[in-house]
């Protein structure tokens, strides 16, 4: 799971013109988007001098002006969390990774649900509207992540709900082994509560099934969790994030 976290990660940032900083232990990914979560550091192993390492994270993002957040999984390196918060980067959250194995046969779609596989600007232009909506964020940022290198890097797919032809659902999976990372799963607000996020991850889903992966894994909000569960992933990977204050 943190493979095809931290590679998928990778992938897409540098599909959208942004930088990447690997020092042992260390992956720290710049989209070059003033949004913290988009700016991510994992620290991947123990690390040797947490404070040092982390101090040149914080190089990295600050010398570009960024906000951004550090993620540890749990059991990790439990030294890089109290040098996190002596740095001014206290504990923020955790977000649960979640597994589902084996990767079953998907569900029936919903009824009128029509998803198709992401492949041209036209598709494109509705799976950015979609995700900026869904997401709540600037429609200029999904554009800059989500652009046409977005549908090139290998190993990714992605998918456009639609019902009577209007764009309301989006997911992506990331293939990589036997691990298909199911990624960017949102419904238009005003098309929630109709199962719409769920098929468009069984559909991310299906399509590890369909590549030969064993497990499917993804990274939930708080409001995705409990749909999540119902489908039968089960939390493997808590993610502690540490964050300066107001950034």
């Amino acid at each position: 799971m943190d493979g095809n976290y931290w590679q998928s990660f990778k992938l897409l940032a540098c599909a959208c013109g942004g930088e990447v900083l690997e020092r042992e232990g260390i992956l720290a990914v710049s989209t070059g988007l003033p949004v913290a979560m988009l700016n991510i550091a994992f620290v991947k192993r123990t690390l040797a001098d947490p404070q040092a390492s982390l101090k040149e994270v914080m190089h990295f993002y600050d010398e570009k002006g960024l906000p951004f957040v550090v993620k540890v999984r749990e059991g990790v390196d439990l030294e890089s969390q109290p040098a996190s918060a002596a740095l001014g980067m206290p504990y923020s959250d955790t977000v649960p990774g979640m597994a589902l194995y084996p990767v079953p046969a998907p569900p029936e779609p919903v009824h009128g649900l029509s998803i198709k596989r992401v492949s041209d600007s036209k598709r494109l232009n509705d799976y950015q509207r979609v995700a900026a909506e869904g997401f709540g964020i600037p429609l200029e940022f999904a554009e800059r992540l989500m652009g046409p290198a977005f549908l090139e890097v290998e190993g990714f797919e992605s998918y456009l709900g639609t019902m009577d032809d209007e764009p309301v659902g989006v997911s992506s999976v990331f293939v990589d082994g036997a691990v298909a990372g199911v990624y960017n799963v949102a419904a238009l607000p005003s098309y929630r509560r109709r199962g719409i996020g769920e098929a468009m991850t069984w559909r991310s889903v299906a399509r590890g099934g369909e590549a030969g992966c064993t497990v499917a894994v993804l990274e939930a909000s708080e409001m995705g969790k409990p749909m999540y569960e119902r489908m039968g992933f089960r939390v493997v990977a808590p993610y502690r994030t540490f964050r300066r204050p107001n950034l």
